[in-house]
C-alpha cells in the first residue's frame, strides 16, 4: 500500500480487520495447542493445588491422603524475597548515564531524568508492586509483558463568578439576585507515566519471532483489554490531547456485546481464579455499564511500518489505523511500547521455560512420597479388616474404631480378620529428603531440608557458607536475567516517556532540587530545566543501569565485595582512595544491612576532616613512642615531647571544629576563645611557679616543654578572640599580642 495513500476509507478498512482477525486466530491456536495447558498447570502448582488431570482428582483417590507439599510456592516466595532485597536495598533505583559524558548539558539532563525518574517510580507508580509482581509472572509463566505509556486526562470544571458593573458593585437582576458568569475551564486529573503488567493470556506475538526480541520482530502484536462498557463509551467521545491516541468510533450497544461474546471463556484466567467465578465473565450484573467488553489493540506491520487500530473483538474497527510512530513519538524506529522479559534464558524458544516448569516432576514425586506415608501411618493407626460375607457385625461400630468402644459380632475369630500394616520405614523419609535436595538445588533455594540431608556439613560454619553460596549464585543468575530482559528495557521507556511528556512544574522543581543538592553546583545551575527550553535539554540520548549486580541478595557478602575493591584500590594506588565517592559507598553499606539512606549515620566533609586530624595525631604517637623505645635515657625527653604534641594537636582539631560551625554566632566564638585563654593562663601560671620552685634540671626541661605548648595554644586562642571580637575595628595584629603579652618572652625565663 501506498503510504501517501490515506487509509481511513471505508474500502480500506475490511483489509485492517482481515490482518487482525487472521493474526489473532494463528497466533492463538498456536497458543492453546502449545502452552494453555502449561500454564494453567503452572498456575495450579503455584497456588499449592494438583494441577487438572492430576489422580488425586479421579474417583479411586476420594478417600485417600490428598496433600500438596508447597515447594513451589515456598520457592517462588524465596525468590521474591531475594528480588526486593536485591533492588530495594537503598532509595537509588536506577542510574541514568549520559552517552557522551564530556558534554556538560547531557550530564546535567542524565542528572535531572534520574531523579525525574526516582520521583515517578515512587510516588506515582506503585513499583515495588509491580516489580514483585513481574518476577512472579516470569517465575511462573517464564515470561512476563508489560505496556509502557502516559496516561493524560482532564476534566471540565464549571466555576462562577459575579457580574461586576464598571464600579466594581455586584449587577443585580430583576428579581433583585445577583447576576453570575459561568466558566467552563479543563482541569488536569492524570498526567503521569504507568507501568501496566499484561496477563499472559491477553498477549499475542508470532511464535516466529526472534527469540532475543519476541515483541519487536513479530509481524503483530495483539493486546486483549478487558474494559468496562461505560469505559469503552467514553472512549468513542473522547480524545487523548496528549498522546494523540485516536477517538473511538461509535458502536451500536449490540455490536460491542457480540464482539465480546466470542472471549468470554479463557482457561488460564478460569485457572487463576481456581474455583471461584471468572470476574470478567461470570458475573450477571444487572447494570449493562458494568459488563466486560473485550477490546483488541492492535500493532500490525505493513509495508515495512507499524500501524496501529483498535477492534472490538476482531469484528468491528473502532478506530482508523494510525502510524505507531504518531501516537508513541518517543520510540525509537522499530520499538513497541510493549516489553517482554523473563527469569531463564532458554535459546531459540519465544516462551522460555519457567521455574515452576523445571520443578514440577520433583513437586509431584514429592506429593506422591508424602502422600503415601500419610496413607501408611493411617493404616498403622487404624486397621484394615477382612469381614466375612453376610456375617453379624457392627460394620459401623467397626469402622469408627473409637478407643473403649466395643463391636458386637457372632464370631469374633471366624467373621473379622485384622490385617496389619508395616510401620513406614527409614527408606520413605530419606528419599524425601533426597527429593527436598534436588528441588533446592534446581529451584535455588538453601532450605532446613537442605540442611538435615547434609547433617555433616551443617556441624560448621563453612560448610552452611557451601551450601549457601550455590543457592545464592542461582538466585542471582534469575535476578541479572530479569534486569537486563525487562527491568533496564522498561526503565529505558520511562525515560523516553519523562522526555516527551514530562511538564508538571512541580515534579520538575523537586528534581531539579535534588539534582543540586546532590551534584552540589552553584546554585540556579539547574534551574533551566524548568524553563520553556526543558523539552530539548532533556531530549539528549541516556544509558541507563539498574542497581543489582552479583552478591546482591547476601548483604554480608555485599559488603565484603565492596571493601574487597576498596582495598584492592587502595593497594594498587593508595591516592585514589581519596578520590572514592563517600556517599555512594555509604549508599551501598548502609543499604545492604537494611537501611534506605546513611545519610544521618554520617557527619559532612569538616568532620572527615577532623577525623584525618586525629587519624596523624596517633601516628605522630606511634613514631614518638618508637623513638623512646630506643634508650631508657631520653624516656623523659620523649614524654614531654609526646605530651607536647599532643596538647598541639588537640589545638589543631578544636580549630577545625571551630571552623566547621559555621551557625555559631561570631561573638559567642570569641568569648569561648577568651574563656578558654583565661584558664590557660592560669594553667602557665601554675607551671611557672613550679618552675621556679623545681631545682631538678630534667624535670624543669619537662615544665618548661609543657609551658611552651600551652603559650601556643594560648596564643591561637587570643588571637582567634581578636580576630573575630566585633569591638576590633582597628584589626589587632599577632606581632601586638607577642610584643604586649607578659608571656610573650622566651621560654623558661625569669622574672
Amino acid at each position: 500500500m501506498n503510504e501517501d495513500v490515506p487509509i481511513n476509507l471505508d474500502e480500506e478498512r475490511s483489509p485492517w480487520i482481515k490482518l487482525a482477525k487472521d493474526a489473532y486466530e494463528s497466533s492463538t491456536s498456536y497458543l492453546d495447542a502449545n502452552y494453555r495447558r502449561q500454564w494453567d498447570r503452572n498456575i495450579s502448582l503455584f497456588q499449592s493445588k494438583h494441577p487438572s488431570g492430576s489422580k488425586y482428582h479421579s474417583a479411586q483417590y476420594q478417600h485417600r491422603s490428598r496433600l500438596f507439599r508447597p515447594k513451589t510456592r515456598s520457592s517462588v516466595r524465596t525468590n521474591e524475597a531475594a528480588v526486593t532485597a536485591a533492588f530495594f536495598a537503598t532509595e537509588d533505583v536506577v542510574s541514568v548515564y549520559p552517552q557522551n559524558d564530556s558534554d556538560e548539558e547531557q550530564r546535567a539532563s542524565a542528572s535531572i531524568l534520574k531523579h525525574l525518574l526516582q520521583y515517578r517510580l515512587t510516588k506515582t507508580i506503585p513499583w515495588f508492586q509491580t516489580l514483585v509482581a513481574a518476577y512472579q509472572e516470569a517465575l511462573v509463566f517464564g515470561s512476563v509483558v508489560s505496556h509502557q505509556y502516559w496516561e493524560y486526562k482532564e476534566e471540565k470544571v464549571k466555576t462562577r463568578t459575579p457580574v461586576l458593573d464598571p464600579n466594581g458593585n455586584p449587577v443585580l437582576d430583576e428579581e433583585g439576585n445577583e447576576l453570575e458568569d459561568v466558566i467552563e475551564e479543563k482541569r488536569v486529573v492524570k498526567d503521569c507515566p504507568y507501568v501496566r503488567l499484561i496477563a499472559a493470556e491477553n498477549f499475542r506475538i508470532d511464535p516466529a519471532a526472534d527469540w532475543l526480541d519476541p515483541i519487536g520482530t513479530s509481524p503483530f502484536v495483539i493486546e486483549i483489554i478487558p474494559m468496562y462498557l461505560q469505559d469503552v463509551v467514553e472512549k468513542m467521545s473522547n480524545i487523548d490531547p496528549k498522546t494523540g491516541e485516536p477517538k473511538w468510533k461509535r458502536l451500536k450497544l449490540g455490536e460491542l456485546l457480540e464482539s465480546s461474546k466470542r472471549t468470554e471463556f479463557d482457561s488460564t484466567r478460569q485457572t487463576r481464579q481456581g474455583k471461584r467465578q471468572d470476574p470478567l465473565t461470570d458475573r450477571k450484573e444487572s447494570i449493562s455499564e458494568y459488563q466486560t467488553i473485550f477490546i483488541h489493540k492492535n500493532i500490525i506491520r505493513k509495508n515495512g511500518k507499524d500501524w496501529i487500530y483498535y477492534t472490538a473483538g476482531t469484528q468491528h474497527m473502532l478506530t482508523d489505523p494510525k502510524p505507531l510512530r504518531e501516537a508513541y513519538p518517543h520510540l525509537r524506529e522499530g520499538e513497541r511500547p510493549y516489553v517482554m522479559g523473563g527469569s531463564v534464558i532458554e535459546a531459540h524458544r519465544t516462551y522460555p521455560t519457567s521455574l515452576i516448569e523445571l520443578t514440577q516432576d520433583l513437586q509431584t514425586a514429592a506429593n506422591d512420597i508424602a502422600n503415601q506415608r500419610s496413607d501408611n501411618v493411617q493404616l498403622v493407626l487404624n486397621k484394615r479388616y477382612h469381614i466375612r460375607r453376610s456375617a453379624n457385625i457392627d460394620i459401623h461400630a467397626l469402622k469408627r474404631s473409637v478407643p473403649g468402644g466395643s463391636v458386637m459380632m457372632d464370631d469374633p475369630h471366624g467373621d473379622v480378620a485384622v490385617i496389619a500394616t508395616p510401620d513406614v520405614t527409614s527408606s520413605a523419609y530419606e528419599e524425601q529428603d533426597r527429593l527436598n535436595v534436588d528441588f533446592d538445588d534446581i529451584a535455588g533455594n538453601f532450605s532446613q531440608g537442605s540442611v538435615q540431608s547434609n547433617r555433616m556439613m551443617n556441624e560448621t560454619v563453612g560448610g552452611m557458607e557451601m551450601l549457601s553460596s550455590n543457592a545464592n549464585s542461582m538466585i542471582e543468575y534469575m535476578i541479572r536475567t530479569f534486569a537486563e530482559t525487562w527491568m533496564e528495557p522498561v526503565v529505558m521507556q520511562l525515560i523516553r516517556l519523562e522526555q516527551y511528556y514530562e511538564t508538571d512544574e512541580v515534579v520538575l522543581q523537586v528534581a531539579t532540587n535534588r539534582a543540586e543538592q546532590e551534584n552540589k553546583e552553584e546554585p540556579g545551575f539547574y534551574q533551566r530545566f524548568t524553563g520553556p527550553e526543558t523539552d530539548n535539554l532533556l531530549r539528549h540520548e541516556m544509558t541507563v543501569g539498574v542497581n543489582v549486580g552479583t552478591g546482591a541478595t547476601d548483604p554480608v557478602k555485599k559488603i565484603e565485595r565492596l571493601l574487597l575493591g576498596i582495598r584492592t584500590m587502595g593497594e594498587i594506588n593508595p591516592d585514589l582512595i581519596n578520590f572514592l565517592n563517600q556517599g555512594e559507598i555509604t549508599k551501598e553499606v548502609f543499604g545492604a544491612l537494611g537501611y534506605k539512606d546513611g545519610k544521618r549515620f554520617v557527619a559532612e566533609e569538616e568532620q572527615t576532616r577532623i577525623d584525618m586530624l586525629v587519624g596523624q595525631i596517633e601516628e605522630l604517637s606511634g613514631v614518638v613512642q618508637q623513638l623512646t623505645d630506643q634508650g631508657a635515657g631520653k624516656q623523659i625527653d620523649a614524654e614531654a615531647r609526646i605530651l607536647s604534641a599532643q596538647i598541639k594537636g588537640q589545638s589543631d582539631i578544636q580549630a577545625a571544629k571551630e571552623k566547621a560551625m559555621g551557625d555559631v554566632m561570631s561573638t559567642q566564638i570569641a568569648t569561648d576563645a577568651r574563656e578558654r585563654a583565661d584558664v590557660m593562663k592560669q594553667q602557665v601560671g601554675v607551671i611557672e611557679a613550679r618552675i621556679k620552685a623545681e631545682k631538678n634540671d630534667i624535670a624543669r626541661g619537662e615544665l618548661i616543654l609543657q609551658k611552651e605548648a600551652l603559650v601556643h595554644k594560648m596564643l591561637l586562642e587570643e588571637d582567634a578572640a581578636i580576630g573575630v571580637s566585633p569591638g576590633n575595628e582597628e584589626g589587632k595584629q599577632m606581632s601586638d599580642v607577642l610584643m604586649n603579652d607578659k608571656y610573650g618572652k622566651i621560654p623558661g625565663a625569669e622574672g
